[in-house]
């Protein structure tokens, strides 16, 4: 996948996900609150919870969901090393398909994210 699919896949989520407004108002309303509670920094730093969320989505495993908690772990700042670190996890609880999965994550960040050279 060439690194600007990535904005494609963020943006085709955003514009579904904000058309959620149209069709299930009340549920959409619900989850984002439940995205603002959740992800706030507390005990977990914000950026730790979208790593997680990183992880948790490779082994769902969810392209639109990969992507997205990628760019969120960047702005709640995240480093490239520390996501493919946490991306190790997935690679244990989920073997090889994780594995697969994890093309997206490293697409994400050569995008967002390139390698210090």
């Amino acid at each position: 996948m060439a690194d600007h699919e990535v904005e494609k896949i963020l943006k085709s989520f955003m514009r579904h996900y904000g058309a959620l407004n149209r069709d299930i108002p009340e549920t959409r309303n619900a989850f984002s609150d439940l995205l603002k509670t959740v992800h706030k920094d507390g005990a977990l730093p914000a950026k730790f919870k979208e790593i997680i969320c990183i992880v948790a989505s490779v082994l769902a495993p969810c392209d639109s969901c990969i992507v997205y908690h990628v760019k969120q772990a960047l702005t709640a700042g995240a480093t490239r090393e520390e996501i493919m670190e946490a991306c190790g996890v997935a690679i244990v609880m989920g073997g090889g398909p994780a594995a697969a999965h994890l093309a997206l994550v490293q697409d994400a960040l050569d995008e967002w994210a390139p390698r210090k050279k």
